[in-house]
């Protein structure tokens, strides 16, 4: 899909006159524009805005827009107020979930009269179901992920949580990778109990239990994956747990179909855990969907309604934690296919890796 057709697809779901965008991501989704700063007027005549640093990375990267170059002296809100004017534009729609009040308040000086309409999630869920060429973005990032990682496991040899996470983002962005989706947790022992554990200068015992979560950006899209590893030291009971956390994925993996829900998708891991004893310490949703954002829709928890896609993207991934003991967290990602689902995650799902 071309970024006009994007621009097109989304303009058809504002309930205004046009959508100021704000945020990088939906930027670039919208425009293929890759820097920091940059807005979009998302209107019947488009209009793209930026600072002097992007004036000649604009000119090559949003070459279908009109573009606009402010400054110190000549203000966004200046010109953003023009060409709402020279539009005739009464209603503008602006990203709520994300604009401050102070930018608002900003706008609001320079937009007189001009009518705000609070928006949510306008431009992400055109977002959610993605193009094959978006699809093969992140089967990328995915496979230097996971070279990453098995090269990384497969070489260390000692040293600590700190150490082995450094190793493999140095991997990913050695490989391809432009940089990781998200810090990587490395955690092992009881650390592990900790769904979002931040690796230590901690000794990691090669014999005992190691999670490790991660992920690479390849050309603005994300990766997701985690993978547990249970040792000859690690305690009988996470041997059980391995064991029911797997057989969870998988029940997650199964009911993921068009026309399901996210809360149906969670529902089937969960109910695998409850029928092994575990599911109490099952403690967040059982996914998210993945894209140029780490986390973004659907989700799939208790109470999401949002029905799955063939093209929406989304992780499967059940952990049990207990306290003092260690947790696991077993993590696949899956692309919604015409008749189920594509994993795109070949990692073996054992113990040992």
């Amino acid at each position: 899909m071309s970024f006009a057709d994007r621009r097109k697809k989304t303009f058809e779901g504002v309930e205004a006159d046009a959508l100021l965008v704000t945020t990088p991501a939906n930027v670039r989704y919208l425009t293929g524009f890759t820097g920091s700063n940059g807005q979009l007027l998302l209107a019947a005549e488009s209009v793209f805005y930026t600072d002097g640093r992007y004036k000649e990375q604009s000119e090559t990267q949003v070459p279908d827009l009109e573009r606009r170059i402010y400054s110190a002296s000549l203000k966004f809100s200046e010109v953003l107020a023009k060409d709402v004017a020279d539009r005739g534009l009464t209603r503008l729609g602006v990203e709520a979930e994300h604009m401050t009040l102070a930018t608002e308040t900003r706008l609001r000086k320079g937009l007189d009269g001009i009518e705000f309409v609070r928006t949510d999630g306008v431009v992400e869920k055109v977002r959610q179901v993605k193009d094959r060429a978006e699809i093969d973005a992140i089967r990328r990032a995915q496979k230097i992920a996971e070279d990453a990682v098995s090269s990384s496991v497969g070489a260390f040899t000692g040293g600590t949580e700190h150490d082995l996470a450094l190793a493999i983002e140095w991997a990913m962005r050695t490989n391809g990778a432009e940089s990781v989706s998200f810090d990587t947790i490395v955690a092992g022992g009881a650390h592990s109990a900790l769904p979002h554990a931040e690796p230590r200068d901690v000794a990691i015992d090669p014999d005992g239990l190691l999670l490790i979560d991660f992920g690479a950006k390849f050309e603005g899209y994300c990766s997701d994956t985690t993978r547990t590893w249970v040792g000859a030291n690690a305690p009988d009971e996470i041997r059980k747990v391995h064991d029911a956390v797997v057989r969870a994925l998988e029940a997650g993996c199964e009911a993921v179909k068009p026309g399901v829900t996210g809360a149906d998708v969670d529902a089937a891991a969960r109910k695998s855990l409850e029928s092994d004893g575990y599911a109490d310490y099952f403690v967040h949703s059982t996914g998210h969907g993945v894209g140029l954002d780490i986390h973004e829709g659907p989700t799939l928890a208790p109470g999401s309604d949002t029905v799955l896609e063939p093209g929406m993207l989304v992780t499967i991934e059940p952990g049990v934690y207990l306290p003092g003991v260690g947790g696991v967290r077993v993590e696949d990602l899956l692309v919604v296919t015409e008749v189920g689902y594509e994993n795109l995650t070949t990692l073996p799902r054992g113990p040992n890796g």
